[in-house]
Parts: structure tokens; sequence; C-alpha cells
């Protein structure tokens, strides 16, 4: 059978180690698991923030914001609406 898992080797700062050597007794998994779990997490946060920066983006251009001063000013607009 084939292995389900794929080795690689990557370098860390000793303090990190101690870090994840610490948490992986803490918790009574192995040092690779809190790494792979670390991983998944950190992967998951990028797919998050592209979706959210595409949405940021792809609001922008349907109500025409270019500046910083666009959206200070749709805020103030925004601001006197609701008074």
């Amino acid at each position: 059978m084939p292995r389900q898992t794929q080795i690689i080797n990557f370098s860390l700062l000793p303090e990190i180690v101690k870090e994840v050597d610490e948490l992986a007794k803490e918790k009574k998994v192995s040092r690779s698991e809190i790494l792979r779990e670390a991983l998944k997490q950190y992967i998951k946060s990028e797919k998050l923030w592209q979706k959210i920066y595409k949405i940021g983006e792809e609001t922008a251009k349907n109500l025409n914001i270019k500046t910083e001063e666009d959206v200070e000013r749709m805020v103030q607009e925004f601001r006197k609406e609701k008074k």
C-alpha cells in the first residue's frame, strides 16, 4: 500500500522548535501533528483572505471606488443619510 503522507524537510528557528515541542508534549501529540495542523490552519486562513480581497475588489469596482478618499466620502454620505 502506498504511503499516505509525504516527507518534507524545512528549517525552523530554535525558539519555534522549542514552542512546537512544548505544545506537542502538552497536547500529547507528535511534532508532525502540530505542524500539520498549523499548516492546515494557515492555508485555510490564506484562502479566506483571498476570497475577502476578491469581494472587496469587486465591490470597489461596482461602487466605482478608486481611492481612500472615495471611501471616506461614501462613509460621510451614509452617516448624513442616517441622521
